[in-house]
């Protein structure tokens, strides 16, 4: 645990070039916040417009998190640097999030056709199914949670995707309980500050959107950069 309190501490430790970082996330998110709300209100084609959106964040993400790792090798951010990392792991992130995405599909679409087969069976037959079902998915659950931390291996060795999978779910085993606590916590902070303050008082004003900028802001660098220095501890032991 006091490993874990270490890594957050550092990981929350906002030096100059991490600032900077800072101030793309915030600047970012607002603007992305903003042009996603005129796309739903005002825009034909709202796909198209939405992909548009999602390859912009790709691209800001990747050179953000590339730029946090180069930090941590305490090189000197650059525009360069921004540029190149955002360009270097695009395409390997956006195809990670796609796999990601359609084993999410695949799976919700297999327990929905589960669902309405079993409604024609009887009550013992239909929870036997289920658990036989349950039983089957729990193996390649458990094996896509373990893979969830490819991205962050992605970005700290410049591994393939298919590399930065095996490697994931080789660390995660044995650093599960870590990146479960620092997860929650991202989760957690995410929910207390930005979600339920939103929705409990239907905030809407510039002074919120400002607010809620600087709380994902600070959040998203600081929760990366720990889970980073995570990995890099971990993967030196």
């Amino acid at each position: 645990m006091n490993i874990l309190t270490s890594i957050l501490k550092n990981g929350f430790s906002f030096n100059r070039d991490r600032m900077k970082l800072f101030l793309v996330v915030f600047c970012s998110t607002i603007v992305l916040m903003q042009v996603i709300e005129y796309i739903f209100k005002e825009q034909q084609n709202q796909l198209l417009w939405l992909m548009v959106v999602l390859f912009i964040e790709n691209f800001l993400t990747c050179g953000v998190y590339g730029s946090l790792k180069n930090i941590l090798l305490e090189k000197t951010l650059t525009a360069k640097m921004f540029l190149i990392n955002g360009l270097k792991f695009f395409t390997r992130f956006l195809l990670i999030k796609l796999l990601f995405v359609v084993f999410i599909g695949f799976i919700t679409g297999l327990l929905m056709l589960v669902a309405q087969a079993t409604g024609k069976f009887s009550i013992p037959m239909t929870a036997g199914i289920v658990l036989l079902w349950i039983v089957w998915l729990a193996f390649p659950s458990y094996y896509f949670v373990l893979s969830l931390f490819a991205p962050i291996i992605m970005f700290s060795q410049d591994s393939s995707v298919l590399e930065s999978i095996k490697a994931s779910i080789f660390f995660s085993k044995k650093a599960l309980e870590q990146i479960i606590v620092i997860a929650f916590l991202y989760f957690c902070s995410v929910l207390v500050f930005v979600y339920l303050p939103e929705k409990m008082y239907n905030l809407s004003s510039v002074a919120w959107l400002v607010l809620k900028g600087i709380f994902v802001s600070i959040f998203e660098i600081g929760f990366i950069n720990s889970f980073l220095l995570l990995y890099e501890k971990g993967d030196a032991t």
